[in-house]
């Protein structure tokens, strides 16, 4: 039961700055209190006070506090008792109020306040009394006041963190409120930041070099430990970012030097003799511990997977299901793709390889008939992304999930995941998976027996996040591979051809060519100077829209960033699409770079989000690449309206200004995974160094009925010169050639 009193410490009998835990003797600040006490059954000591300990920020001795206490029933003394929270008043001076408002409150809505009041206006009281003079304030009426007032008064007591952060424009974030929980007063937190200002690396968006201006503004040594593991870790975490494992030795030595600017010998000193809790030393190679046990625990299930073998169809019996299709059907088999249905039939884990158009489909469709007819439907399709889930279940014709969706996942640390007991798994897109959700998946497989297919085209981009698992699962020789390299469906010369000759390199232009070049019934080339290709876009665009809904069409540019870049992009089209309408509500985002969202707007979900409010007031998961329409933008509720595929959900602005863009137009790297009945592709001199031949491929796979490609011919074949590092420094080969 818990008892709330105003005490007075007079006695520090233990104090920890190392841990934060106190014990102290206190008088109680009213007789009445001390009376009331006994009167509903709690202890006081014979002295007639009481002694309070916990983790709490160090008392003043002779100053009252109000504390809510637990009897501590493990002491031996009376009058014993366990803090469960001070409840202190924060009193946050007037010149920083501006910093704390900064934390909880927007950009405009800050400045906005102080056009109308000074720094030395104590604005935190005239809230509380309710004298804030709110209708002189530029854009707030009643209800974003009421809204408004409920944060500052929410945040009030943590005031002196906030305002902390607010010097550094830090706003409140999940890893804030992670601190606040663990620590609980903002005393502490302060102090902890104090003592390690790296800690703030893990929230999202300080990075070390924000971090290290933090610890520098308050005089941290610059040769502090705790600033060389945190400027090893950002080295580190560069490659992770860059998709690899691990670094070497002088490689890491040289980017922490570059870094860190203290001597060379403090920095190999320090590699050399520490002991690291997060990064592990394998001879000269450095990685984090964790990613070095997720490829390890990967090459230990594929391998117990790949020991067994429960086939379902004899071979004879396999023969014949094939010959009888192939009659049926009026078709024939080359021999790759006759091979695939015995590789996949005699072992449990199968790699099916090939590039667009060599018949990856169309031999998942004929396995799912024959499992159907052998009364085999526990059957499992997984892709990365929520696109090539759709475009699985069109060709499949049976239900295809994400696999972020199908185990369940609640947030990317989560363990808890729906398990897999399904007799055949299929994953298609394999090359777009990194290894955490690979090994989210290969720990969900709980079915001894399930056979498992990996089905990807290895030509097309690595995952973006760290690891390369279908290029070392190819590269290991551990598991069977069928690789199909027969390209079909040529007979126009039109969008298959084209991305066939990109990734073989056979050169279809020539650079002096300019102006339209047709190929086969569904492909054009549209070839001019820089000058004219936003122009060339725009119309296109619109001729396109004269045949396709926009949703079926989509432009795909190599960067986001510039002039033909998919944010510039995605601005004209939304003029083009959805223009500004008095009957349609939009909002702004960003000053310097802004961007419009309005009623009607085809958007994009660019990160994982667990959890969010849906306009039944249940909650739901929306992962990264799921596309929507926003439905109504709410003013006074602050969120975003959204129907994800029929998942409706209340996106607040906080989380369209991090995850939401437009997704008319979508960087190529996006697009992988999707396909779209009509693509623009914009392949221009301005990102030549961007270019290569796998990008361009990836771009022109993604076009279904329709591809038009604006550029030079000159871009195009200097792109065609250079093929995308394919390999990535990892442990996952390592582990799966190990005996």
């Amino acid at each position: 039961m818990l008892l709330q009193v105003d005490v007075i410490p007079v006695r520090e009998l233990h104090y920890n700055d190392d841990d934060y835990y106190g014990i102290y003797a206190c008088d109680f600040c009213q007789k009445d209190d001390f009376y009331r006490i006994i009167k509903e059954g709690y202890e006081v000591s014979k002295y007639g006070n009481i002694t309070i300990k916990g983790t709490i920020p160090k008392l003043e001795l002779n100053k009252a506090y109000t504390v809510v206490l637990l009897p501590d029933i493990k002491s031996k003394y009376k009058g014993s008792y366990d803090i469960a929270e001070i409840i202190i008043d924060v009193e946050i001076p007037p010149h920083e109020q501006k910093n704390f408002l900064k934390t909880i409150l927007t950009e405009n809505q800050v400045k906005n306040i102080y056009e109308v009041y000074t720094e030395e206006d104590d604005i935190i009281q005239l809230i509380k009394e309710d004298k804030f003079d709110y209708e002189k304030v530029k854009h707030m009426n009643k209800n974003r006041y009421e809204n408004m007032k409920k944060k500052v008064l929410e945040s009030v007591n943590f005031g002196e963190l906030y305002a902390f952060l607010g010097k550094y424009d830090i706003k409140i974030s999940s890893v804030i409120k992670t601190l606040i929980n663990e620590y609980k007063y903002p005393k502490i937190i302060i102090e902890k930041i104090k003592e390690n200002p790296y800690m703030l690396t893990k929230i999202k968006g300080i990075g070390f070099e924000r971090a290290d201006k933090i610890a520098q503004s308050i005089g941290y040594d610059l040769t502090s430990p705790n600033r060389i593991v945190a400027g090893i870790h950002y080295a580190i975490e560069e490659e992770n970012n860059a998709g690899h494992v691990w670094v070497d030795y002088k490689k890491l030595l040289n980017k922490a030097i570059d870094l860190l600017k203290i001597n060379n010998k403090i920095i190999e000193d320090f590699l050399n003799n520490f002991e690291f809790e997060e990064v592990l030393r394998i001879g000269d190679r450095f990685t984090f511990k964790y990613l070095y046990e997720i490829e390890k625990n990967i090459a230990t299930k594929l391998k117990e997977m790949a020991s067994k073998s429960n086939k379902i169809f004899t071979d004879e019996e396999l023969e014949q299901l094939l010959d009888d299709y192939c009659e049926r059907h009026g078709v024939q088999l080359e021999e790759n793709q006759r091979k695939f249905f015995f590789e996949w039939n005699n072992h449990n884990v199968v790699l099916l390889i090939g590039y667009g158009g060599t018949g990856k489909s169309w031999l998942q469709q004929i396995l799912l008939e024959f499992l159907k007819n052998k009364g085999i439907n526990n059957i499992c399709l997984l892709s990365p992304t929520g696109k090539a889930s759709k475009v699985m279940t069109n060709y499949t014709g049976m239900e295809a999930y994400t696999i972020h969706r199908r185990l369940g996942i609640r947030s990317d640390d989560s363990e808890d995941i729906t398990p897999i007991v399904e007799d055949v798994v299929i994953v298609d897109e394999t090359s777009m998976c990194d290894i955490f959700i690979i090994n989210k998946l290969l720990n969900a497989i709980e079915n001894k027996n399930t056979k498992l297919l990996f089905v990807g085209d290895d030509f097309q981009l690595p995952s973006v996040r760290v690891g390369n698992f279908l290029y070392d699962i190819i590269h290991s020789g551990i598991i069977p591979v069928v690789r199909l390299n027969k390209v079909f469906r040529q007979k126009d010369g039109g969008i298959l051809e084209v991305a066939t000759n990109v990734r073989e390199q056979k050169y279809f232009l020539k650079n002096t060519d300019s102006g339209r070049k047709v190929f086969g019934k569904d492909c054009l080339f549209h070839l001019v100077v820089s000058d004219y290709m936003e122009d060339g876009y725009i119309h296109y665009y619109k001729k396109l829209l004269t045949m396709y809904n926009p949703e079926d069409i989509v432009v795909l540019s190599p960067t986001k960033k510039g002039k033909l870049g998919t944010i510039e992009i995605n601005k004209k089209i939304q003029e083009i699409v959805n223009p500004p309408s008095e009957y349609k509500k939009e909002k702004a985002f960003g000053k310097k770079n802004q961007i419009t969202f309005r009623v009607g707007d085809l958007v994009m979900n660019t990160e994982n989000t667990y959890n969010i409010k849906t306009i039944d007031d249940g909650v739901a998961d929306v992962f990264n690449g799921d596309t929507g329409i926003i439905l109504d933008i709410d003013e006074e509720e602050k969120v975003m309206i959204i129907d994800f595929d029929g998942i409706v959900v209340k996106m607040n602005f906080e989380g369209v200004t991090n995850n939401i863009i437009h997704a008319w137009a979508t960087t190529i790297h996006k697009s992988q995974g999707s396909q779209y009945k009509a693509v623009i592709v914009i392949i221009d001199k301005s990102m030549k160094f961007q270019l290569n031949a796998n990008l361009i491929y990836t771009a022109f796979s993604r076009a279904k009925d329709y591809m038009i490609v604006l550029g030079q011919a000159n871009s195009i074949n200097y792109g065609m010169t250079k093929f995308a590092n394919m390999e990535r420094r990892s442990f996952l080969q390592e582990f799966l050639v190990e005996v």
